[in-house]
């Protein structure tokens, strides 16, 4: 069940990356952010799995992803956020968070080679702090990125609770992390629809001014 979901997702994480880049020219600055943000996970995953058959240890390169993630959704939201405030907070948690993150590593060096619970929290809580706010802007606000917005929140909702206890699989049987992995993958596929349900409502959007 697992390598199915798992397929589906680099197959749809593919598509999205190629249909995002081919309209990359068109688009305005937020949409060509979103686009270097599918390229960075595209580049995260071909290492993953370059490192898994080479017999390498990959979990390190988890520390990319989660970085990669908050820094270049951190500069997305800074596009979309109107609000003198929102705009604010972005920018300074930039740096925060950025700083705990690598002071944790500092102290604890060993937490390379592990999930880093410090860093999946406050890389996380902040970028669905950032989703919150872009939806209540939208209330009052024409709904741009609503179907990317949407996956956000909930892939990160749900990867948070699924991401955090991962270093417990050492303490408890191997189903609990195999639930947990089964867990992310199929929100990680919901999330890259709604992706793709983006794509596909702006690319309509554009037909249709044609």
């Amino acid at each position: 069940m697992f390598k199915i979901f798992e397929i589906a997702a680099n197959i749809f994480l593919y598509i999205n990356f190629i249909l995002f880049l081919l309209r990359f020219n068109k688009e305005n600055k937020a949409f060509k952010i979103y686009t270097i943000y599918l390229g960075i996970i595209v580049a995260v995953q071909i290492s993953l799995k370059t490192f898994v058959y080479f017999g390498y240890e990959n979990l390190i390169l988890s520390h990319a992803y989660f970085c990669g993630q908050f820094i270049i959704l951190s500069l997305f939201y800074l596009e979309l956020l109107k609000e003198k405030y929102q705009r604010q907070i972005i920018k300074w948690n930039l740096g925060i968070t950025m700083t705990v993150v690598i002071t944790s590593f500092l102290l604890n060096p060993s937490s390379l080679f592990n999930y880093n619970p410090i860093e999946i929290l406050f890389t996380s809580i902040t970028l669905i702090v950032y989703s919150t706010f872009h939806f209540y802007n939208m209330l009052s606000n024409k709904k741009e990125f609503y179907y990317i917005n949407c996956g956000v929140l909930i892939y990160l909702f749900g990867s948070t609770v699924t991401f955090l206890p991962r270093n417990l699989h050492y303490k408890f049987d191997v189903s609990y992390y195999n639930v947990l992995e089964l867990l992310n993958i199929v929100l990680y596929n919901v999330y890259l629809i709604f992706i793709f349900m983006e794509w596909f409502k702006l690319n309509s959007k554009k037909v249709n001014e044609e």
